[in-house]
Protein backbone atom coordinates (compact mmCIF):
# COMPACT_ATOMS: atom_id res chain seq x y z
CA UNK A 1 0.00 0.00 0.00
CA UNK A 2 1.50 3.38 -0.84
CA UNK A 3 0.04 7.02 -0.34
CA UNK A 4 0.51 10.02 -2.93
CA UNK A 5 2.73 12.19 -0.90
CA UNK A 6 3.49 14.76 -3.65
CA UNK A 7 5.89 16.43 -7.01
CA UNK A 8 9.23 15.32 -6.78
CA UNK A 9 11.16 18.90 -6.99
CA UNK A 10 12.93 19.60 -10.51
CA UNK A 11 11.65 16.73 -11.99
CA UNK A 12 8.29 17.30 -11.29
CA UNK A 13 7.15 13.52 -11.00
CA UNK A 14 5.37 12.20 -8.68
CA UNK A 15 6.21 11.08 -5.49
CA UNK A 16 4.10 8.03 -3.19
CA UNK A 17 5.44 6.39 -0.20
CA UNK A 18 4.74 3.05 1.22
CA UNK A 19 1.92 3.24 3.71
CA UNK A 20 3.59 2.11 7.29
CA UNK A 21 5.15 3.69 10.55
CA UNK A 22 6.58 7.45 10.14
CA UNK A 23 8.23 10.01 11.52
CA UNK A 24 7.66 14.15 10.48
CA UNK A 25 10.02 16.35 11.46
CA UNK A 26 10.98 20.17 10.45
CA UNK A 27 10.84 23.74 12.52
CA UNK A 28 7.70 24.28 13.65
CA UNK A 29 5.68 27.22 12.01
CA UNK A 30 8.24 27.01 9.22
CA UNK A 31 8.21 23.55 7.70
CA UNK A 32 4.23 22.75 6.92
CA UNK A 33 4.10 19.38 9.31
CA UNK A 34 0.34 19.31 9.98
CA UNK A 35 -0.35 20.44 6.59
CA UNK A 36 1.50 17.28 5.49
CA UNK A 37 -0.19 15.42 8.05
CA UNK A 38 -3.19 16.37 6.84
CA UNK A 39 -3.01 15.58 3.38
CA UNK A 40 -1.62 12.32 3.88
CA UNK A 41 -4.27 10.80 6.36
CA UNK A 42 -6.56 12.60 3.64
CA UNK A 43 -5.68 10.07 0.97
CA UNK A 44 -4.53 7.31 2.87
CA UNK A 45 -8.16 6.42 2.55
CA UNK A 46 -7.97 5.18 6.76
CA UNK A 47 -9.15 6.89 10.04
CA UNK A 48 -7.00 8.36 11.76
CA UNK A 49 -6.69 10.07 15.37
CA UNK A 50 -4.64 12.65 16.97
CA UNK A 51 -4.64 14.67 19.83
CA UNK A 52 -4.82 18.53 20.04
CA UNK A 53 -2.15 19.28 23.64
CA UNK A 54 -1.90 22.89 23.54
CA UNK A 55 -4.03 25.78 23.55
CA UNK A 56 -4.35 27.96 20.79
CA UNK A 57 -3.24 25.11 18.60
CA UNK A 58 -4.23 25.37 14.98
CA UNK A 59 -3.95 21.49 14.16
CA UNK A 60 -6.38 19.87 12.37
CA UNK A 61 -9.06 22.08 12.99
CA UNK A 62 -11.59 20.42 10.75
CA UNK A 63 -11.28 16.84 12.57
CA UNK A 64 -14.35 14.74 13.85
CA UNK A 65 -14.21 15.92 17.71
CA UNK A 66 -13.99 12.51 20.47
CA UNK A 67 -14.66 12.41 23.52
CA UNK A 68 -11.53 11.58 25.59
CA UNK A 69 -11.33 7.80 26.49
CA UNK A 70 -9.15 6.23 29.76
CA UNK A 71 -8.31 3.01 31.31
CA UNK A 72 -7.50 3.42 34.75
CA UNK A 73 -5.09 0.54 36.23
CA UNK A 74 -3.30 -0.03 39.27
CA UNK A 75 0.02 -2.27 38.55
CA UNK A 76 3.27 -0.68 39.49
CA UNK A 77 4.44 -0.84 36.52
CA UNK A 78 1.69 1.84 35.11
CA UNK A 79 2.39 3.91 38.26
CA UNK A 80 5.90 4.06 37.70
CA UNK A 81 6.04 5.39 34.35
CA UNK A 82 3.50 7.80 35.87
CA UNK A 83 5.92 9.22 38.36
CA UNK A 84 8.77 9.26 36.21
CA UNK A 85 6.88 11.12 33.56
CA UNK A 86 5.51 13.68 36.21
CA UNK A 87 9.35 14.08 37.53
CA UNK A 88 10.69 14.29 33.91
CA UNK A 89 13.50 12.26 35.16
CA UNK A 90 14.36 8.09 35.54
CA UNK A 91 13.68 6.53 39.15
CA UNK A 92 16.08 5.53 41.15
CA UNK A 93 15.47 3.94 44.30
CA UNK A 94 12.04 4.33 44.90
CA UNK A 95 10.48 1.08 42.78
CA UNK A 96 10.61 -0.72 45.44
CA UNK A 97 7.78 1.71 47.72
CA UNK A 98 5.75 1.52 44.40
CA UNK A 99 5.55 -2.23 44.56
CA UNK A 100 4.51 -2.17 48.03
CA UNK A 101 1.76 1.00 47.26
CA UNK A 102 0.17 -1.36 44.21
CA UNK A 103 -0.20 -5.06 45.94
CA UNK A 104 -3.93 -5.28 45.28
CA UNK A 105 -5.03 -2.18 44.05
CA UNK A 106 -7.06 -1.57 40.70
CA UNK A 107 -6.71 2.41 39.82
CA UNK A 108 -4.71 4.97 40.95
CA UNK A 109 -7.25 5.55 43.52
CA UNK A 110 -6.62 3.06 45.22
CA UNK A 111 -2.58 3.20 45.32
CA UNK A 112 -2.75 6.63 46.47
CA UNK A 113 -5.43 5.38 49.77
CA UNK A 114 -2.66 2.66 49.93
CA UNK A 115 -0.02 4.90 50.21
CA UNK A 116 -1.48 7.36 52.61
CA UNK A 117 -2.23 4.16 55.10
CA UNK A 118 1.57 3.34 55.19
CA UNK A 119 2.36 7.21 55.96
CA UNK A 120 0.68 6.49 59.26
CA UNK A 121 3.46 3.99 60.78
CA UNK A 122 6.18 4.64 57.90
CA UNK A 123 9.47 6.33 59.82
CA UNK A 124 12.62 8.28 58.13
CA UNK A 125 13.36 7.50 54.36
CA UNK A 126 9.74 5.18 53.81
CA UNK A 127 8.27 8.04 55.51
CA UNK A 128 9.73 10.46 52.94
CA UNK A 129 9.25 8.33 50.13
CA UNK A 130 6.09 7.68 50.68
CA UNK A 131 5.58 11.41 51.13
CA UNK A 132 7.15 12.49 47.65
CA UNK A 133 4.56 9.33 46.05
CA UNK A 134 1.44 10.68 47.65
CA UNK A 135 1.96 14.09 46.56
CA UNK A 136 2.85 13.35 42.82
CA UNK A 137 -0.37 11.36 42.91
CA UNK A 138 -2.01 14.26 43.94
CA UNK A 139 -1.78 16.08 40.65
CA UNK A 140 -3.55 13.00 38.72
CA UNK A 141 -6.01 11.75 40.99
CA UNK A 142 -8.59 14.63 41.48
CA UNK A 143 -8.61 15.43 37.46
CA UNK A 144 -9.34 11.45 37.13
CA UNK A 145 -12.35 11.56 39.40
CA UNK A 146 -13.15 15.13 38.12
CA UNK A 147 -13.43 14.45 34.42
CA UNK A 148 -16.14 12.30 32.91
CA UNK A 149 -14.41 9.73 30.67
CA UNK A 150 -16.15 8.26 27.42
CA UNK A 151 -16.53 4.29 28.48
CA UNK A 152 -15.19 3.19 24.50
CA UNK A 153 -13.33 5.57 22.12
CA UNK A 154 -15.69 5.97 19.08
CA UNK A 155 -13.88 6.94 15.81
CA UNK A 156 -15.61 7.64 13.16
CA UNK A 157 -14.55 5.93 10.15
CA UNK A 158 -13.31 7.28 6.24
CA UNK A 159 -16.35 8.16 4.04
CA UNK A 160 -14.78 6.25 1.24
CA UNK A 161 -12.05 4.00 0.02
CA UNK A 162 -10.21 7.02 -0.99
CA UNK A 163 -10.69 9.62 1.44
CA UNK A 164 -9.56 9.38 5.03
CA UNK A 165 -10.82 10.43 8.09
CA UNK A 166 -9.32 12.63 11.20
CA UNK A 167 -10.48 12.72 14.91
CA UNK A 168 -8.90 14.29 17.21
CA UNK A 169 -9.41 14.38 21.05
CA UNK A 170 -9.07 17.66 22.80
CA UNK A 171 -6.30 17.42 25.72
CA UNK A 172 -5.54 21.28 26.73
CA UNK A 173 -7.55 21.64 29.78
CA UNK A 174 -5.51 18.41 31.04
CA UNK A 175 -1.70 18.94 33.09
CA UNK A 176 0.73 16.67 30.96
CA UNK A 177 0.51 13.50 33.59
CA UNK A 178 -3.17 13.16 32.37
CA UNK A 179 -2.52 13.53 28.78
CA UNK A 180 -0.09 10.99 28.69
CA UNK A 181 -2.39 8.53 30.47
CA UNK A 182 -5.09 9.53 27.74
CA UNK A 183 -2.76 9.10 24.79
CA UNK A 184 -1.75 5.42 26.50
CA UNK A 185 -5.46 4.60 26.96
CA UNK A 186 -6.06 5.52 23.14
CA UNK A 187 -3.02 3.85 21.72
CA UNK A 188 -4.50 0.58 23.66
CA UNK A 189 -7.69 0.87 22.49
CA UNK A 190 -6.64 0.96 18.71
CA UNK A 191 -4.09 -1.98 19.19
CA UNK A 192 -6.90 -4.14 20.50
CA UNK A 193 -10.08 -3.30 19.10
CA UNK A 194 -9.26 -1.06 16.00
CA UNK A 195 -7.76 -2.22 12.24
CA UNK A 196 -6.97 0.46 9.49
CA UNK A 197 -6.06 3.10 11.90
CA UNK A 198 -3.00 5.72 12.33
CA UNK A 199 -2.41 7.32 15.69
CA UNK A 200 -0.61 10.42 15.08
CA UNK A 201 1.41 11.69 18.63
CA UNK A 202 2.41 15.36 18.26
CA UNK A 203 5.93 16.14 20.34
CA UNK A 204 6.51 13.12 20.39
CA UNK A 205 10.17 13.84 22.09
CA UNK A 206 7.63 14.83 25.44
CA UNK A 207 5.46 11.64 25.36
CA UNK A 208 8.16 8.89 23.89
CA UNK A 209 11.16 10.43 25.48
CA UNK A 210 15.13 8.92 25.65
CA UNK A 211 16.02 7.44 28.64
CA UNK A 212 13.17 7.53 31.30
CA UNK A 213 9.42 6.02 30.73
CA UNK A 214 6.46 7.02 30.28
CA UNK A 215 2.76 5.65 29.81
CA UNK A 216 2.82 6.69 26.41
CA UNK A 217 6.34 5.04 25.75
CA UNK A 218 5.32 1.96 26.83
CA UNK A 219 1.94 1.75 24.82
CA UNK A 220 4.05 2.37 21.65
CA UNK A 221 6.38 0.27 21.94
CA UNK A 222 3.90 -2.54 21.73
CA UNK A 223 1.71 -0.37 19.25
CA UNK A 224 4.22 -0.29 16.90
CA UNK A 225 5.91 -3.90 17.28
CA UNK A 226 2.16 -5.17 16.85
CA UNK A 227 0.27 -2.78 15.16
CA UNK A 228 0.68 -3.29 11.67
CA UNK A 229 -0.68 -6.53 11.16
CA UNK A 230 -3.74 -4.64 11.33
CA UNK A 231 -3.15 -2.04 9.32
CA UNK A 232 -2.69 -0.02 12.73
CA UNK A 233 0.71 2.55 12.31
CA UNK A 234 1.90 5.24 14.66
CA UNK A 235 2.62 8.64 12.88
CA UNK A 236 5.26 10.96 15.00
CA UNK A 237 5.40 14.39 14.98
CA UNK A 238 8.32 16.38 16.64
CA UNK A 239 10.70 19.39 15.89
CA UNK A 240 12.82 17.28 17.66
CA UNK A 241 14.08 13.73 16.74
CA UNK A 242 17.03 13.44 18.91
CA UNK A 243 14.89 13.00 22.50
CA UNK A 244 12.71 10.53 21.21
CA UNK A 245 13.14 6.66 22.37
CA UNK A 246 15.88 5.16 19.82
CA UNK A 247 13.70 1.37 20.17
CA UNK A 248 10.76 3.63 18.90
CA UNK A 249 12.60 5.15 16.08
CA UNK A 250 14.66 1.98 14.88
CA UNK A 251 10.94 0.54 14.02
CA UNK A 252 9.75 4.11 11.39
CA UNK A 253 9.72 3.20 7.81
CA UNK A 254 9.08 6.06 6.48
CA UNK A 255 10.94 9.90 7.44
CA UNK A 256 9.74 13.33 6.41
CA UNK A 257 12.61 15.25 7.07
CA UNK A 258 11.44 19.53 6.74
CA UNK A 259 13.38 22.66 7.14
CA UNK A 260 16.12 22.76 10.15
CA UNK A 261 18.55 25.85 11.11
CA UNK A 262 20.09 24.78 13.58
CA UNK A 263 23.50 22.62 13.18
CA UNK A 264 23.12 20.27 16.11
CA UNK A 265 19.54 19.49 15.10
CA UNK A 266 20.54 19.07 11.84
CA UNK A 267 23.19 16.39 12.66
CA UNK A 268 20.84 14.98 15.41
CA UNK A 269 17.87 13.92 12.68
CA UNK A 270 20.21 12.61 10.41
CA UNK A 271 21.73 10.16 12.76
CA UNK A 272 18.35 9.07 13.49
CA UNK A 273 17.58 7.63 9.70
CA UNK A 274 18.20 3.97 9.26
CA UNK A 275 21.72 3.03 7.96
CA UNK A 276 21.56 1.83 4.60
CA UNK A 277 19.29 4.92 3.84
CA UNK A 278 21.18 7.34 1.51
CA UNK A 279 20.87 10.42 3.67
CA UNK A 280 20.47 14.03 2.79
CA UNK A 281 22.96 17.06 3.53
CA UNK A 282 22.48 19.16 6.31
CA UNK A 283 23.00 21.78 3.96
CA UNK A 284 20.33 21.43 1.29
CA UNK A 285 18.29 20.47 4.82
CA UNK A 286 18.78 24.03 5.96
CA UNK A 287 17.40 25.54 2.69
CA UNK A 288 14.19 23.93 2.82
CA UNK A 289 11.09 25.58 2.33
CA UNK A 290 7.55 25.45 3.49
CA UNK A 291 5.81 22.69 2.43
CA UNK A 292 9.32 21.18 1.13
CA UNK A 293 10.26 17.51 2.88
CA UNK A 294 12.96 15.00 2.34
CA UNK A 295 11.18 11.81 1.92
CA UNK A 296 13.26 9.30 3.06
CA UNK A 297 12.72 5.33 3.43
CA UNK A 298 14.17 1.85 1.98
CA UNK A 299 17.35 3.12 -0.11
CA UNK A 300 15.44 6.79 -1.82
CA UNK A 301 15.58 9.91 -0.68
CA UNK A 302 13.27 12.32 -2.42
CA UNK A 303 13.36 16.23 -2.44
CA UNK A 304 9.59 16.48 -2.50
CA UNK A 305 6.94 19.09 -2.26
CA UNK A 306 4.19 17.65 -0.06
CA UNK A 307 0.72 18.67 -2.01
CA UNK A 308 -1.84 20.04 0.53
CA UNK A 309 -5.38 18.88 0.29
CA UNK A 310 -7.05 22.48 -1.03
CA UNK A 311 -4.38 22.56 -3.80
CA UNK A 312 -4.97 21.32 -7.13
CA UNK A 313 -2.12 19.31 -9.03
CA UNK A 314 -1.64 21.63 -11.44
CA UNK A 315 -0.11 24.48 -9.28
CA UNK A 316 1.31 21.90 -6.77
CA UNK A 317 3.38 20.72 -9.51
CA UNK A 318 3.97 24.00 -11.19
CA UNK A 319 5.86 25.15 -7.68
CA UNK A 320 7.66 22.08 -7.75
CA UNK A 321 8.85 22.60 -10.73
CA UNK A 322 10.33 26.20 -9.76
CA UNK A 323 7.77 28.34 -12.41
CA UNK A 324 6.12 29.60 -9.11
CA UNK A 325 8.37 31.55 -6.41
CA UNK A 326 6.01 31.28 -3.22
CA UNK A 327 4.31 28.08 -2.13
CA UNK A 328 0.82 28.12 -2.67
CA UNK A 329 -1.48 29.49 0.46
CA UNK A 330 -4.85 27.60 1.29
CA UNK A 331 -7.16 30.16 -0.15
CA UNK A 332 -9.88 32.31 1.92
CA UNK A 333 -13.48 30.11 2.70
CA UNK A 334 -16.17 32.60 1.68
CA UNK A 335 -19.19 30.61 1.64
CA UNK A 336 -22.29 31.16 0.38
CA UNK A 337 -24.17 31.53 3.81
CA UNK A 338 -21.77 33.91 4.92
CA UNK A 339 -22.55 35.88 1.64
CA UNK A 340 -26.35 35.98 2.38
CA UNK A 341 -25.93 37.16 5.56
CA UNK A 342 -23.77 40.06 4.75
CA UNK A 343 -26.15 40.85 2.60
CA UNK A 344 -28.61 40.33 5.09
CA UNK A 345 -27.30 42.36 7.38
CA UNK A 346 -26.76 45.28 4.64
CA UNK A 347 -29.85 45.81 3.86
CA UNK A 348 -30.90 46.11 7.69
CA UNK A 349 -28.20 48.86 7.58
CA UNK A 350 -29.87 50.94 4.73
CA UNK A 351 -33.21 50.65 6.48
CA UNK A 352 -32.20 51.63 9.68
CA UNK A 353 -29.90 54.51 7.81
CA UNK A 354 -33.77 55.39 5.43
CA UNK A 355 -35.66 55.21 8.72
CA UNK A 356 -33.33 58.01 10.88
CA UNK A 357 -33.86 60.36 7.77
CA UNK A 358 -37.40 59.88 7.29
CA UNK A 359 -37.54 60.76 11.23
CA UNK A 360 -35.66 63.71 10.87
CA UNK A 361 -37.55 65.05 8.66
CA UNK A 362 -40.55 64.36 10.73
CA UNK A 363 -38.69 65.86 14.06
CA UNK A 364 -37.80 68.86 11.96
CA UNK A 365 -41.30 69.71 10.84
CA UNK A 366 -42.97 69.08 13.89
CA UNK A 367 -40.59 71.76 15.62
CA UNK A 368 -41.03 73.90 13.12
CA UNK A 369 -44.78 73.56 13.84
CA UNK A 370 -44.41 73.95 17.49
CA UNK A 371 -42.41 77.33 16.53
CA UNK A 372 -45.46 78.64 14.60
CA UNK A 373 -48.48 77.60 17.04
CA UNK A 374 -45.82 79.48 20.27
CA UNK A 375 -45.28 82.09 17.62
CA UNK A 376 -49.27 82.72 17.07
CA UNK A 377 -49.66 82.01 20.84
CA UNK A 378 -47.61 85.06 21.60
CA UNK A 379 -49.26 87.30 19.41
CA UNK A 380 -52.78 86.68 20.34
CA UNK A 381 -51.79 87.35 24.19
CA UNK A 382 -49.92 90.30 23.60
CA UNK A 383 -52.86 91.73 21.92
CA UNK A 384 -55.17 94.08 23.88
CA UNK A 385 -58.23 92.35 25.63
CA UNK A 386 -61.45 94.04 24.00
CA UNK A 387 -64.11 95.76 26.78
CA UNK A 388 -67.14 93.91 26.99
CA UNK A 389 -70.25 96.20 25.23
CA UNK A 390 -71.76 98.13 27.35
CA UNK A 391 -75.69 98.27 28.23
CA UNK A 392 -77.28 100.88 28.45
CA UNK A 393 -79.39 102.14 31.61
CA UNK A 394 -82.67 101.33 31.97
CA UNK A 395 -82.36 98.03 30.09
CA UNK A 396 -84.32 96.27 32.54
CA UNK A 397 -80.88 94.28 33.73
CA UNK A 398 -80.81 96.27 37.55
CA UNK A 399 -78.67 96.23 39.57
CA UNK A 400 -76.70 93.04 38.38
CA UNK A 401 -75.12 94.70 35.50
CA UNK A 402 -72.59 95.96 37.24
CA UNK A 403 -71.38 93.02 38.96
CA UNK A 404 -71.24 91.37 35.40
CA UNK A 405 -69.07 94.39 34.18
CA UNK A 406 -66.62 93.50 37.15
CA UNK A 407 -65.99 90.12 35.93
CA UNK A 408 -62.36 88.85 34.19
CA UNK A 409 -62.73 89.17 30.30
CA UNK A 410 -64.19 85.99 28.90
CA UNK A 411 -61.28 86.27 26.09
CA UNK A 412 -58.62 85.69 28.23
CA UNK A 413 -60.08 82.78 29.34
CA UNK A 414 -60.45 81.47 26.43
CA UNK A 415 -57.05 82.09 25.34
CA UNK A 416 -55.46 80.61 28.47
CA UNK A 417 -57.84 77.43 27.91
CA UNK A 418 -56.16 77.55 24.31
CA UNK A 419 -52.69 77.54 25.37
CA UNK A 420 -53.06 74.46 27.76
CA UNK A 421 -55.01 72.44 24.96
CA UNK A 422 -52.65 72.90 22.38
CA UNK A 423 -49.64 72.16 25.16
CA UNK A 424 -51.31 68.79 26.01
CA UNK A 425 -51.81 68.14 22.42
CA UNK A 426 -48.40 68.49 21.84
CA UNK A 427 -46.93 66.64 24.99
CA UNK A 428 -49.31 63.74 23.91
CA UNK A 429 -47.70 63.30 20.31
CA UNK A 430 -43.66 64.08 21.95
CA UNK A 431 -44.59 61.50 24.22
CA UNK A 432 -46.13 59.10 21.13
CA UNK A 433 -43.07 59.63 19.55
CA UNK A 434 -40.42 59.65 22.37
CA UNK A 435 -38.16 56.73 21.64
CA UNK A 436 -37.26 57.39 18.22
CA UNK A 437 -37.18 61.64 18.10
CA UNK A 438 -35.49 62.29 21.54
CA UNK A 439 -32.79 59.28 20.95
CA UNK A 440 -31.98 61.42 17.93
CA UNK A 441 -31.66 64.34 19.53
CA UNK A 442 -29.67 62.91 22.34
CA UNK A 443 -27.63 60.50 20.94
CA UNK A 444 -25.04 60.12 18.30
CA UNK A 445 -25.83 58.95 15.06
CA UNK A 446 -26.19 55.37 15.40
CA UNK A 447 -26.93 51.72 13.60
CA UNK A 448 -28.96 49.02 15.00
CA UNK A 449 -29.14 46.03 14.02
CA UNK A 450 -32.11 43.81 15.50
CA UNK A 451 -31.70 40.17 16.22
CA UNK A 452 -34.32 37.49 15.56
CA UNK A 453 -33.32 34.21 17.66
CA UNK A 454 -35.56 31.30 16.26
CA UNK A 455 -38.06 29.49 18.59
CA UNK A 456 -37.01 25.78 19.24
CA UNK A 457 -39.46 23.36 20.14
CA UNK A 458 -38.22 20.04 21.90
CA UNK A 459 -39.65 16.99 23.15
CA UNK A 460 -39.47 17.38 26.78
CA UNK A 461 -38.52 14.15 27.69
CA UNK A 462 -35.83 14.12 24.95
CA UNK A 463 -31.99 14.80 26.16
CA UNK A 464 -32.65 18.57 24.09
CA UNK A 465 -35.82 19.31 25.88
CA UNK A 466 -34.33 18.30 28.99
CA UNK A 467 -31.24 20.83 28.73
CA UNK A 468 -34.14 23.50 26.98
CA UNK A 469 -35.17 22.89 30.63
CA UNK A 470 -32.10 23.71 32.07
CA UNK A 471 -31.64 26.69 30.57
CA UNK A 472 -35.63 27.63 31.66
CA UNK A 473 -34.29 27.11 35.42
CA UNK A 474 -31.29 29.66 34.96
CA UNK A 475 -28.92 26.88 35.38
CA UNK A 476 -26.91 28.17 32.54
CA UNK A 477 -26.56 31.50 34.03
CA UNK A 478 -23.31 32.21 35.05
CA UNK A 479 -20.18 30.16 35.02
CA UNK A 480 -19.40 27.62 31.71
CA UNK A 481 -20.55 24.45 31.96
CA UNK A 482 -18.67 21.11 30.93
CA UNK A 483 -20.57 17.91 29.30
CA UNK A 484 -19.69 16.28 32.58
CA UNK A 485 -21.59 18.88 34.65
CA UNK A 486 -24.54 18.86 32.44
CA UNK A 487 -24.75 15.35 32.86
CA UNK A 488 -24.69 15.72 36.88
CA UNK A 489 -27.20 18.22 37.08
CA UNK A 490 -29.72 15.77 34.08
CA UNK A 491 -28.97 12.77 36.92
CA UNK A 492 -30.60 14.83 39.49
CA UNK A 493 -33.89 15.44 37.92
CA UNK A 494 -34.02 12.47 35.81
CA UNK A 495 -32.54 9.46 33.91
CA UNK A 496 -28.65 9.14 33.39
CA UNK A 497 -27.54 10.71 29.42
CA UNK A 498 -24.31 10.08 27.63
CA UNK A 499 -21.49 12.29 27.85
CA UNK A 500 -21.00 12.28 24.41
CA UNK A 501 -24.23 12.62 23.01
CA UNK A 502 -24.56 15.76 25.48
CA UNK A 503 -21.66 16.94 23.60
CA UNK A 504 -22.97 16.24 20.32
CA UNK A 505 -26.21 18.14 21.25
CA UNK A 506 -24.49 21.37 22.65
CA UNK A 507 -22.33 21.09 19.61
CA UNK A 508 -25.90 21.66 17.78
CA UNK A 509 -26.87 24.56 20.13
CA UNK A 510 -23.81 26.17 19.73
CA UNK A 511 -24.32 26.04 15.90
CA UNK A 512 -28.07 27.69 16.49
CA UNK A 513 -26.51 30.64 18.36
CA UNK A 514 -27.21 29.42 21.55
CA UNK A 515 -24.21 29.19 23.34
CA UNK A 516 -20.53 29.32 23.07
CA UNK A 517 -18.41 27.09 23.43
CA UNK A 518 -15.47 28.48 25.35
CA UNK A 519 -12.72 25.44 24.98
CA UNK A 520 -13.24 24.71 28.96
CA UNK A 521 -17.03 24.49 28.40
CA UNK A 522 -19.62 26.40 27.09
CA UNK A 523 -21.21 29.46 27.96
CA UNK A 524 -24.72 30.36 27.24
CA UNK A 525 -25.12 33.45 24.90
CA UNK A 526 -26.74 36.39 26.72
CA UNK A 527 -30.17 37.15 26.01
CA UNK A 528 -31.34 33.76 25.26
CA UNK A 529 -34.63 32.63 27.12
CA UNK A 530 -36.66 29.42 27.23
CA UNK A 531 -39.82 28.61 28.25
CA UNK A 532 -41.51 25.26 29.13
CA UNK A 533 -45.38 24.69 27.89
CA UNK A 534 -47.40 22.29 29.85
CA UNK A 535 -49.58 20.69 27.81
Amino acid sequence: MSIFLGWEMSTVERVEIPLKHLAITGQTQEAGKTTALEALVARSGLKAVTFITKRGEGAFTSAHRVAPYFRDQGDWQFVAAILEASRQEKLKFERSWIIRASRGAKTLADVQQNIKTAMKTAKGLSADVYLTLDAYLDVVVPTIGAIEWAPTLKLKGPLNALEGCVNAIDLTTMPDEMQQLVIKSTLEWVLHFEKDTIVVVPEAWKFIPQGRNTPVKLAAAAYIRQGAALHNYLWLDSQDLGGIEKEILRSVAVWLIGVQREANEIKRTLDNIPAGTSKPKSADIAWLGLGQFFACWGTRVVRTYVQPTWCDDTTASRYAAGSMPTPPHKPMEVTPVYDEEKAKFLHQVETLEADNKSKDRRLAQLVERVQQLEDQLKQRSDSPTPAAPRRASGSGEGSGSSDRRDRPSPVRVEVDEDRNALYDFFKARLVEDAPALIRVLAEKPSVEVTVTRPVLDFDPSSLKGRIIRLIAGGWFNGDRKTPSMIRGELKRHGPDANTANIGRSMDDFVNIGLFTDEGSGYQIVAGVQARVIDK
